[in-house]
């Protein structure tokens, strides 16, 4: 397995830079989809943009949500849709995490808290298969959260990522210190089989949840951002050569006057060179947007004008008309 990684991991390395991904801000999109929870019902919810407004959704399947964990802690958070460019798969990937159970700590859950993430598969956004549980992390790690993934074409496999703190292999219950949070990552062509973890953003002083990357539309160029488990707040990098390239501070506090997490990124469907960004304020999403997303203190809170309450750090994904349409019908607002 390490041999097989580590070819794996400098192939990626290469290929990511070079390969030629598809521009989000293509016509055939016709809308969005939100893929969320909220603090009441920690279960998949769906909405639905009005068209190619991003600011404007409906909930489906009548406000009620699409899909219930059945295992692990059966409450899910953080929910990321991943798919691979020719829409013939896609994965609900969600952190594993009742924060209403009884007894629950803060504490308790970075230190024996769930090391897998909860997985829903599909190959057209409606049937999905039974959640499943997936370990994806050491005996040493204290928690999984946040989980997303990024496609890459030139090797047909997924780069996921997740937050984690590390314990002494000899600290077998976790009862000491442990490194500060770190985005890892691991490989996966079928999120069934994984490489062994590694750490992707580790610094030694400063604790990092609640990753997510933005395509920007030329081969290996990226935005990523991150909380800073210190300030609570939202900061941003940029690369032009690839996740595993050259990054680049752009700033922090995007939200200047409160703090933020969970951020969800995703370019306008219709207007080349606007990005929109949605925080959570630890109650609920606020939307931003800027038309220079390379340049630090861009970003502006958007309109809230038909923008849905109450839900929480998720991930939106531009749809095809066939895919808008699926849904519309599947779960009807």
């Amino acid at each position: 397995m390490r041999t097989i990684f580590t070819v794996l991991v400098a192939a990626l390395a290469n290929t990511v830079a070079a390969s030629p991904a598809v521009p989000r801000q293509a016509s055939n999109y016709v809308g969005y989809l939100i893929s969320t929870f909220s603090d009441v019902n920690p279960k998949v919810q769906f909405h639905l943009s009005n068209g190619n407004s991003a600011s404007s959704f409906k909930f489906l399947n009548g406000g009620n949500a699409v899909l219930a964990s059945t295992v692990g802690s059966k409450a899910v958070r953080d929910i990321f849709l991943a798919t691979n460019t020719a829409r013939s798969e896609y994965y609900l990937l969600a952190t594993d995490l009742d924060v209403k159970a009884s007894g629950f700590s803060w504490d308790v859950a970075t230190r024996k808290g769930s090391r897998g993430i909860v997985i829903w598969k599909s190959s057209n956004l409606v049937d999905w298969s039974e959640s499943v549980l997936r370990t994806v992390e050491l005996d040493t790690a204290g928690m999984v959260w946040a989980p997303s993934a990024v496609w890459d074409d030139e090797t047909s496999q997924y780069y996921l990522f997740w937050a984690s703190r590390q314990y002494s292999a000899s600290d077998t219950n976790h009862t000491g210190s442990a490194t500060p949070d770190a985005i890892r990552y691991a490989v996966t062509r079928d999120f069934v089989t994984f490489s062994e973890p590694r750490d992707y953003m580790a610094p030694a002083n400063t604790p990092l949840i609640d990753q997510e990357f933005q395509y920007l539309g030329t081969p290996g160029a990226f935005t990523r951002f991150y909380k800073n488990e210190t300030t609570s707040q939202i900061s941003q990098e940029i690369t032009s050569d690839g996740l595993f390239g050259t990054w680049t501070h752009v700033g922090d506090h995007i939200a200047t006057t409160s703090q933020r997490e969970g951020p969800a990124s995703f370019a306008d469907n219709v207007t080349p060179g606007l990005y929109h960004l949605f925080l959570d304020d630890y109650t609920q999403y606020i939307p931003y947007e800027t038309t220079d997303i390379r340049s630090a203190g861009s970003w502006k809170q958007s309109s809230t004008s038909g923008f849905p309450t109450g839900l929480k750090h998720g991930s939106v994904t531009p749809l095809s008309q066939k895919e808008y349409d699926a849904l519309a019908a599947a779960y009807p607002a």
